[in-house]
């Protein structure tokens, strides 16, 4: 499979520190965007063990081929997470969303958990094929649409599901076919809330991958850089 990929991550103009992670392993065909959980603390750190952890499992380009693989590595980073946030950030750890892509010969499988998205584009636009596991999505999920009418606006950043903390824990997991001409996108919540799905489709139809992170994550600095922005696109030629 050939293919192109480019990411980048900015604090934007709020945030004192980038609490976001990434990773582009071209050579393994891994990539990953993890964002620190606000809250609780050394969110920076946690992230960066996430992707750490991602590509250290992942050894080679011949491993991690599988779903059930990818469940058991995507577990693992949980429990180091875990190990590690006991270690400093006592009886509250720290925690992490992940959102990783493992691209294969002729598909790619991909492993989320929290709020932070994956999107395709197959040609007719991108589609999350990723589920936000936050407070407000669940309920709208179970009511409809117009739960959120009456919904708290912070419901939509309470995250239900992350890495590292010691709960029952759980990935998605997903499966996609990967063609000549399909875009991936990976993106942190201070990407996806701030800029409308349309948006996304109109800067993703006409620059290259690099170009393309550049101007989501500029975008999302122009309507007021909330919180830090992290992208990464892959495009499959």
């Amino acid at each position: 499979m050939q293919f192109t990929s480019y990411g980048h991550s900015d604090v934007g103009f709020v945030r004192e520190k980038n609490e976001d992670s990434l990773l582009l392993d071209d050579e393994k065909g891994i990539f990953c965007v993890a964002d620190g959980v606000g809250g609780l603390p050394f969110g920076d750190l946690a992230s960066r063990l996430a992707v750490k952890f991602f590509a250290a499992l992942v050894h080679d380009s011949d491993d991690c081929s599988t779903i059930e693989e990818l469940r058991q590595i995507s577990s693992l980073i949980h429990k180091d997470i875990v190990d590690c946030g006991q270690l400093v950030g006592g009886e509250n750890g720290i925690a992490t969303t992940f959102s990783a892509v493992r691209l294969l010969s002729d598909k790619f499988i991909f492993s989320h958990v929290g709020d932070s998205l994956i999107f395709l584009n197959q040609g007719s636009g991108f589609q999350k094929i990723s589920k936000c596991h936050t407070l407000g999505d669940e309920l709208i999920d179970k009511h409809g649409p117009e739960a959120a009418n009456d919904m708290p606006e912070h419901y939509m950043h309470t995250l239900t599901r992350c890495m590292g903390q010691d709960i029952d824990f759980e990935v998605d997991l997903g499966e996609h076919q990967a063609n000549r001409g399909d875009q991936i996108l990976i993106c942190s919540d201070g990407v996806k809330n701030m800029l409308e799905l349309d948006e996304i489709d109109e800067l993703g139809s006409t620059l290259d991958s690099k170009e393309f992170v550049h101007a989501l994550i500029d975008s999302a600095n122009q309507k007021g850089g909330v919180d830090n922005s992290t992208a990464v696109s892959i495009r499959i030629s």
